[in-house]
């Protein structure tokens, strides 16, 4: 049982000296500078403070006063928003509210916060399917992302709508929304008119969900594999290659491929694993480096270099080159310098 009292103390012990998340814990939120996409709201005290309000209804009780700090920033793309929170030591009565559903989780490992009674351990996340109420406590400031979704039909995510779930995960899985997190809000406060490209802001998008889609995976249940029918997994893998061949020159989204196929993002991607012995995700990153190669040789202009890659759905230029050399063992320069002297 934890009281006001206690928390206060825990709050006091798990700070720093100045009662503040040390500077090393928010590099991303220091870095962030507003632009026309990126909106940053910071609160000097706690009159001042402003909650994060698409989300839901939320009333805050500080736990103390000291060395306030309070700060948010948010980033609307076309089927989703994110937010970066940095919080206070507070009781938080929270009332989410989505037309989808909101993925909230700590940014760091230091994290330590209540959640109807239950307190969190990393790995894991919170999520709100619709609408839900949730008592929070944060014994100390932490660093919060929050993924709101507009809608996530055929997405197969775990919980019943009108509810709020904590969701065990892989560190792994963890890190990568996280990393996805920060490089979309770094590219919205440095390169806005990067996100002002269509294309550029769709595979934002299918990056998080992608990444949501991995966090949120729940381990099969002992026997499950028995059930398993591989029979029509294989005609679903297959029908997936065909429409893939005859739409290369597309970058397709996995609920788009679901939807055209008739079957859950969930479904398609355990057959892609049980069939091809990858997530979908990297099947789909796999097929499209491929064709990028395939254009190179071909001696494509370096102009066009990043185009190509924006083209096949490579939107961060140092993961694309770094994914790129791991699998060709090369560049996509060197390719296409070779290309260019044959």
């Amino acid at each position: 049982m934890f009281t006001t009292d206690t928390l206060a103390v825990q709050a006091k012990v798990r700070f720093d000296r100045h009662g503040t998340i040390p500077r090393w814990r928010n590099p991303v939120l220091d870095q962030l500078l507003s632009s026309r996409l990126l909106t940053i709201h910071r609160s000097p005290d706690f009159d001042h403070f402003r909650s994060i309000e698409s989300l839901g209804d939320h009333r805050s009780i500080p736990l103390h006063w000291r060395n306030f700090a309070a700060c948010f920033a948010a980033v609307t793309l076309k089927s989703c928003s994110i937010y970066l929170q940095r919080s206070f030591p507070r009781i938080l009565q929270a009332q989410y509210s989505s037309t989808g559903a909101i993925v909230a989780f700590a940014m760091d490992d230091a994290v330590s916060v209540i959640i109807d009674g239950v307190e969190i351990r990393s790995p894991s996340v919170l999520l709100v399917k619709g609408e839900a109420a949730c008592e929070i406590v944060e014994p100390q400031a932490n660093l919060n992302g929050f993924i709101k979704f507009d809608a996530i039909e055929d997405r197969g995510w775990p919980g019943e709508a009108g509810a709020a779930r904590l969701i065990a995960t892989q560190p792994a899985a963890l890190a990568a929304l996280r990393s996805v997190t920060r490089d979309i809000l770094l590219l919205a406060s440095n390169s806005a008119d990067l996100l002002a490209q269509p294309q550029v802001i769709g595979q934002l998008e299918e990056s998080l969900l992608q990444a949501t889609d991995h966090v949120l995976q729940t381990p099969s249940q002992p026997g499950d594999a028995g059930r398993v029918d591989l029979d029509n997994y294989l005609r679903l893998v297959r029908k997936l290659d065909e429409f893939l061949h005859h739409n290369a020159a597309q970058v397709v989204h996995s609920a788009d491929l679901a939807r055209e196929l008739g079957v859950s993002v969930r479904t398609l991607n355990n057959a892609v694993v049980a069939i091809r012995g990858l997530s979908m995700h990297r099947y789909m990153r796999l097929r499209r480096l491929w064709n990028v190669r395939q254009l190179l040789v071909q001696g494509a202009a370096a102009e066009g270099l990043k185009a190509i890659a924006l083209a096949n759905g490579f939107w961060h230029m140092g993961e694309f080159r770094t994914l790129y050399r791991d699998l060709f063992g090369e560049t996509p320069q060197q390719t296409l310098d070779g290309a260019r002297q044959h």
